[in-house]
Protein backbone atom coordinates (compact mmCIF):
# COMPACT_ATOMS: atom_id res chain seq x y z
CA UNK A 1 0.00 0.00 0.00
CA UNK A 2 2.85 2.50 0.96
CA UNK A 3 4.16 2.05 -2.96
CA UNK A 4 1.01 2.45 -4.28
CA UNK A 5 0.63 5.49 -2.05
CA UNK A 6 4.22 6.91 -2.83
CA UNK A 7 3.20 6.03 -6.58
CA UNK A 8 -0.01 8.43 -6.24
CA UNK A 9 2.39 11.42 -4.58
CA UNK A 10 5.04 11.43 -7.28
CA UNK A 11 2.17 12.33 -9.59
CA UNK A 12 0.60 14.70 -7.67
CA UNK A 13 3.84 16.27 -7.58
CA UNK A 14 5.44 16.39 -11.03
CA UNK A 15 1.62 18.05 -11.89
CA UNK A 16 2.19 20.69 -9.03
CA UNK A 17 5.81 21.52 -9.35
CA UNK A 18 6.30 25.33 -9.71
CA UNK A 19 9.46 27.39 -9.42
CA UNK A 20 9.39 30.34 -6.39
CA UNK A 21 10.01 34.06 -7.58
CA UNK A 22 13.76 35.03 -8.24
CA UNK A 23 13.29 36.95 -4.60
CA UNK A 24 12.82 33.83 -2.97
CA UNK A 25 9.52 34.60 -2.48
CA UNK A 26 6.16 32.27 -3.04
CA UNK A 27 5.67 35.07 -5.49
CA UNK A 28 2.21 37.68 -5.97
CA UNK A 29 0.90 35.39 -8.07
CA UNK A 30 0.82 32.23 -5.27
CA UNK A 31 -0.01 34.84 -2.37
CA UNK A 32 -2.85 36.18 -4.52
CA UNK A 33 -4.47 33.53 -5.78
CA UNK A 34 -4.53 30.97 -2.90
CA UNK A 35 -6.13 31.92 1.10
CA UNK A 36 -3.40 31.00 3.68
CA UNK A 37 -3.93 27.45 4.93
CA UNK A 38 -5.09 23.82 3.94
CA UNK A 39 -7.11 23.43 1.11
CA UNK A 40 -8.43 19.89 -0.13
CA UNK A 41 -7.95 18.97 -3.44
CA UNK A 42 -8.26 15.14 -3.62
CA UNK A 43 -10.17 12.88 -0.94
CA UNK A 44 -10.61 9.13 -1.52
CA UNK A 45 -10.73 5.56 -0.32
CA UNK A 46 -7.21 3.79 -0.40
CA UNK A 47 -9.06 0.43 -2.32
CA UNK A 48 -6.08 -1.78 -1.37
CA UNK A 49 -5.94 -0.80 2.34
CA UNK A 50 -9.26 -1.23 4.12
CA UNK A 51 -10.08 1.46 6.92
CA UNK A 52 -7.79 4.27 4.92
CA UNK A 53 -8.30 7.59 2.82
CA UNK A 54 -6.14 9.48 0.73
CA UNK A 55 -6.30 13.39 1.14
CA UNK A 56 -4.09 15.91 -0.89
CA UNK A 57 -3.96 19.28 0.22
CA UNK A 58 -2.66 22.67 -1.25
CA UNK A 59 -1.29 24.49 2.13
CA UNK A 60 0.01 28.21 2.46
CA UNK A 61 1.19 29.62 5.17
CA UNK A 62 2.08 33.17 4.86
CA UNK A 63 5.53 34.35 6.43
CA UNK A 64 5.16 34.33 9.91
CA UNK A 65 2.08 33.02 9.89
CA UNK A 66 2.17 30.27 12.91
CA UNK A 67 -0.10 26.92 12.71
CA UNK A 68 -1.78 25.79 16.17
CA UNK A 69 0.29 22.54 17.77
CA UNK A 70 -1.72 19.53 16.17
CA UNK A 71 -1.19 16.16 14.78
CA UNK A 72 -2.90 13.79 12.28
CA UNK A 73 -3.91 10.01 12.99
CA UNK A 74 -2.38 9.24 10.04
CA UNK A 75 0.96 9.68 7.98
CA UNK A 76 1.58 13.06 6.14
CA UNK A 77 4.10 13.54 2.98
CA UNK A 78 4.97 16.94 2.18
CA UNK A 79 6.78 18.51 -0.81
CA UNK A 80 7.41 22.49 -0.63
CA UNK A 81 6.66 24.30 -4.15
CA UNK A 82 7.35 27.85 -3.73
CA UNK A 83 9.21 29.51 -0.77
CA UNK A 84 9.65 28.16 2.92
CA UNK A 85 8.92 27.10 6.29
CA UNK A 86 9.95 26.56 9.47
CA UNK A 87 8.82 22.62 10.62
CA UNK A 88 8.79 22.65 14.34
CA UNK A 89 7.88 19.14 15.36
CA UNK A 90 8.13 17.79 19.12
CA UNK A 91 10.84 15.83 19.98
CA UNK A 92 13.02 16.95 16.69
CA UNK A 93 15.33 20.05 15.81
CA UNK A 94 13.19 22.86 13.94
CA UNK A 95 13.60 22.70 10.32
CA UNK A 96 13.21 24.58 7.41
CA UNK A 97 12.01 23.61 4.70
CA UNK A 98 12.45 25.09 1.24
CA UNK A 99 11.38 25.18 -2.44
CA UNK A 100 12.03 21.38 -3.94
CA UNK A 101 12.19 19.69 -0.34
CA UNK A 102 10.07 16.69 1.04
CA UNK A 103 9.42 15.73 4.34
CA UNK A 104 7.30 12.63 6.05
CA UNK A 105 5.62 13.31 9.37
CA UNK A 106 4.88 10.21 11.34
CA UNK A 107 1.17 9.74 12.75
CA UNK A 108 0.13 11.42 16.04
CA UNK A 109 3.51 13.72 15.44
CA UNK A 110 2.59 17.17 17.31
CA UNK A 111 3.73 19.64 15.08
CA UNK A 112 3.26 23.47 14.61
CA UNK A 113 5.25 24.80 11.71
CA UNK A 114 5.28 28.63 10.62
CA UNK A 115 5.92 30.42 7.43
CA UNK A 116 9.28 31.54 6.48
CA UNK A 117 10.29 34.98 5.22
CA UNK A 118 8.27 34.89 2.60
CA UNK A 119 5.87 32.38 3.13
CA UNK A 120 5.42 28.97 2.24
CA UNK A 121 3.69 26.42 -0.62
CA UNK A 122 3.26 22.85 0.24
CA UNK A 123 1.03 20.04 -1.60
CA UNK A 124 0.47 17.28 1.60
CA UNK A 125 -0.22 14.07 0.52
CA UNK A 126 -1.70 12.29 3.69
CA UNK A 127 -2.45 8.68 4.74
CA UNK A 128 -5.65 8.88 6.71
CA UNK A 129 -7.69 6.84 9.37
CA UNK A 130 -11.17 6.74 7.96
CA UNK A 131 -14.01 8.58 10.51
CA UNK A 132 -11.48 10.06 12.31
CA UNK A 133 -11.01 13.91 12.85
CA UNK A 134 -8.31 15.22 10.26
CA UNK A 135 -6.22 17.10 12.56
CA UNK A 136 -6.39 17.17 16.71
CA UNK A 137 -5.37 20.46 18.15
CA UNK A 138 -2.75 20.74 21.09
CA UNK A 139 -2.82 22.75 23.79
CA UNK A 140 0.79 24.86 24.83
Amino acid sequence: MRCSALIVLAFVLAACKSEPAANGSCGTDVEQSIQPGSHTKLRAPVSVADGLEVIISDVFIPAGAEVPRHYHPGEEFLYVIAGSAVHVEEGKPDRLLSAGDAYVIPPEAIHAPYGGPNGGRAVVFRVHVSGKEERYLVPE
